[in-house]
């Protein structure tokens, strides 16, 4: 029975090993994003912060300016809203859904694009419990901290995909269904 045991746990870890997975840490920045410079629609914001500090955790030296040799990662059209779902009996909100919106771009190093500009959304829904309104201020700031964790791990995620492919990534807006722009080698 120990022997089975072995065997199975074997066989489970080298189908693991063989599908590809492995243990979630940083990312995987290809050679051109070794030096990078961060533009934001509001260059304030806690997202450009948040994938400067995550881009550094990858290893690559975040520049104050863009200029010659540094990529350049661009997030255009940040926003974070809310939209009412349902309106109770009295005109008041009982719930909505916070969308966080992000135009993604990148420009590698080398001046060339690595991703096309496209859209990332991410939505939680929220309930507002008029009976428990003081809370709800705090409850809808740890929504929006949430988000923006979940958009840098969705940026990152993206940035990471970069060096596994050969032409920039090109997406249709809103639909996240990607295609690389480079032929296909006969």
């Amino acid at each position: 029975m120990k022997i089975f045991r072995c065997l199975v746990l074997a066989a489970l870890a080298l189908t693991l090993v063989a599908c590809g997975f492995r243990l979630r840490g940083e990312a995987q920045l290809p050679a051109v994003l070794k030096r990078v410079h961060v533009t934001a629609s509001d260059p304030f914001s806690p997202l450009a912060r948040d994938v400067e500090a995550a881009l550094k955790r990858s290893g690559a030296r975040v520049e104050d300016a863009a200029g010659e040799g540094i990529a350049e990662i661009t997030l255009g059209s940040v926003s974070l809203a809310p939209v009412v779902r349902s309106v109770g009996a009295n005109a008041t909100v009982n719930e909505f859904s916070m969308v966080y919106h992000v135009e993604l771009s990148i420009q590698g190093s080398d001046g060339k694009p690595m991703l096309l500009p496209q859209v990332i959304e991410h939505s939680r829904e929220y309930t507002f419990d008029q009976t428990q309104a003081i809370g709800n201020n705090a409850e809808q700031d740890e929504v929006k901290k949430g988000m923006e964790r979940d958009m840098v791990q969705a940026i990152m995620f993206k940035i990471g995909s970069l060096g596994h492919q050969r032409g920039p990534l090109s997406c249709r807006p809103r639909f996240h269904n990607c295609t690389s722009t480079s032929p296909v080698p006969n």
